[in-house]
C-alpha cells in the first residue's frame, strides 16, 4: 500500500512539473480572417463552426476538448474549430492535465458561426518565435550562432526569449545576407521574408546568321538583350533558330570566367524548319519550300463508262509541290502520258473517229491544286497533304483520215475536271492517291502515284 501511494505521488509530481503555466494575454475577434467561411466545418447540430486561432510559443501538444474535428498545428499557432455559441474554451495537456479555460463573456465576445477569433497565451517560459520565409528554399540559416533547419518550402522557426538576435543566410550561387531580428513582449512571433540575390556572370554569344532567334532555357532573347547578357552559374540549354536554317541546340556551362560561345547554323535545303515552341502552336511559319517531283503515275478509269478498265501511264516532265507558311500547299506542273483506250466506247464519244487498228492515245496534262500541308517528324522533314483543284488535259487521238485508206493521223481532244489528292512526302519519296472527275463527259477515274524527290 505504501509503495502504491508513493508511485501515485511521483506520477502526480511529474505530470504537474511537465505542465507549463499558461496565462491568457489577449482574446479578440479577427474580422479579416475568412478561413471559417472558405473552409467550413459543421458541428454536431449541423451548424457551421467558428474558428479560434490559439497562439502560444514553446508549448507543444495542447488538447482542446471542445474542438470539432482535428486541431491543426502550424508554427506557433493552433487552429481550432468550435461550435456556434460556445461559452468557454477548455485546454489540457496531452497527458490529460486540465490547464484552464477561457470564458468569452469575460472579454465581451460571443462565438458566432463562420467568424474567426484570436487567443494569445503567454507561457511561463516567456519565449517568442522568430519565423523565416527564405528563397531559395535550399539556403542555410545560422541564427544566434547556431545552424537552424529550413524545411522544403523555405520556412524556419526558432523560439527564443525577448531580445535582439543576429542571423546569416547563405546559398550556392547567391549572395549571402546578414541581419538582426528583435523579439518583443508584444508579438509572440516575428516573421522575416528573405529573398537572396542570384550571382550573375557575363556571357557572350556570337551567332550566324545575325537575325537568328536565341532561346536560353526556353526563353527567347532579342539581339539587344544578348549584347548585355548575364546568367546564373551552372548549365543552361541554348537553342538557335533562323529562317531557312537548321536549328542548333547546345548545353553551355556558365562560370565566372567563361569564353565566348560561337554558333554557325547550317542552311536547311528543302525542309520546313520550326523551333520547338512553334511545333506545338498553331502559328504560321513564313518559310517556303519547293519540291520538284519526277515519277510515274498509273490511272484506272471508271468501269461504268467503258466496257473494261482502261489504264494510263504518266511521266512527270516537271511537277512542283510548294509549301507556304508551313501549313498551306500548292501543286502545279506538266505531265506526259499514254492511255490504253477501249475503242468501242471511244467511238461513241468521238463519232467513230478513232482508228480501228489503234488502242493508245498520247496526252499532255497540267494540274493546279491547293490545300493543307501538315509537317511531321523530326525537324518536320515529312509532310502529309490534302489538296483539291482542277486539271486540264489534251488528248492526241489516233484517227483514220477519209482521204487516206492506210495513213493514220492524230485528232486533238480536250478534257478538264476536278481533282482531289492525298499525298505523303516521306524521306526522299512522294506517294499519292488521286480521285478525278471529268467535266467533259469522260467519267470518274482514280490514280496512284509514286515519285522520287530531287
Amino acid at each position: 500500500m505504501k509503495d502504491l501511494i508513493l508511485t501515485f505521488l511521483m506520477a502526480f509530481v511529474c505530470a504537474t512539473s511537465s505542465a507549463q503555466e499558461l496565462t491568457v494575454k489577449s482574446v479578440n475577434l479577427r474580422p479579416q480572417d475568412a478561413r471559417a467561411r472558405t473552409n467550413p466545418r459543421n458541428d454536431a447540430k449541423g451548424q457551421k463552426c467558428a474558428i479560434i486561432r490559439v497562439g502560444v510559443v514553446g508549448v507543444e501538444n495542447l488538447v482542446f476538448p471542445d474542438a470539432v474535428g482535428n486541431v491543426e498545428r502550424s508554427l506557433s499557432e493552433y487552429v481550432v474549430y468550435v461550435p456556434d455559441g460556445l461559452k468557454s474554451l477548455k485546454y489540457k495537456s496531452k497527458s490529460g492535465v486540465n490547464l484552464g479555460s477561457i470564458i468569452f463573456d469575460d472579454y465581451g465576445l460571443e462565438i458566432n458561426s463562420l467568424a474567426s477569433y484570436d487567443v494569445v497565451f503567454e507561457s511561463d517560459n516567456h519565449l517568442r518565435s522568430a519565423i523565416f520565409s527564405i528563397q531559395p528554399a535550399n539556403a542555410t540559416l545560422t541564427f544566434d550562432g547556431k545552424k537552424v533547419d529550413v524545411n522544403s518550402v523555405g520556412i524556419a522557426m526558432i523560439n527564443k526569449p525577448v531580445g535582439d538576435y543576429s542571423y546569416t543566410i547563405m546559398a550556392d550561387g547567391y549572395y549571402g545576407q546578414n541581419g538582426t531580428v528583435t523579439l518583443t513582449e508584444d508579438d509572440i512571433s516575428t516573421v522575416t521574408d528573405i529573398i537572396l540575390e542570384q550571382k550573375l556572370y557575363p556571357v557572350t554569344i556570337k551567332v550566324f546568321p545575325e537575325e537568328s532567334t536565341v532561346f536560353i532555357d526556353n526563353v527567347p532573347y532579342t539581339k539587344e538583350a544578348l549584347s548585355d547578357l548575364k546568367l546564373p552559374e551552372g548549365k543552361h540549354d541554348l537553342r538557335i533558330t533562323a529562317a531557312n536554317y537548321q536549328d542548333e541546340e547546345r548545353v553551355i556551362k556558365v562560370t565566372p570566367s567563361m569564353s565566348t560561345e560561337y554558333f554557325s547554323l547550317k542552311e536547311a535545303k528543302h525542309e520546313i524548319v520550326k523551333h520547338k515552341e512553334e511545333r506545338s502552336r498553331t502559328r504560321v511559319n513564313v518559310r517556303t519550300s519547293v519540291y520538284p517531283l519526277f515519277g510515274i503515275e498509273g490511272e484506272i478509269y471508271d468501269k461504268n463508262k467503258y466496257d473494261a478498265h482502261s489504264w494510263a501511264l504518266k511521266w512527270h516532265v516537271l511537277s512542283f509541290m510548294q509549301h507556304f507558311g508551313g501549313i498551306f500547299g500548292l501543286r502545279e506542273g506538266i505531265s506526259l502520258g499514254w492511255m490504253h483506250l477501249d475503242n468501242e466506247k471511244y467511238k461513241e464519244n468521238y463519232k467513230e473517229s478513232v482508228s480501228d487498228s489503234s488502242s493508245t492515245s498520247f496526252f499532255i496534262e497540267i494540274p493546279l491544286q491547293t490545300g493543307i500541308s501538315i509537317p511531321f517528324g523530326k525537324a518536320n522533314k515529312h509532310l502529309f497533304s490534302l489538296l483539291g483543284g482542277v486539271y486540264g488535259k489534251v488528248y492526241f487521238l489516233p484517227i483514220k483520215e477519209e482521204d487516206y485508206e492506210v495513213k493514220e493521223a492524230n485528232e486533238t481532244k480536250w478534257d478538264y475536271g476536278l481533282r482531289f489528292t492525298a499525298q505523303l512526302d516521306i524521306f526522299k519519296c512522294s506517294f499519292a492517291v488521286e480521285l478525278s472527275n471529268s467535266l467533259n463527259g469522260l467519267g470518274m477515274f482514280y490514280g496512284l502515284r509514286f515519285s522520287p524527290k530531287f
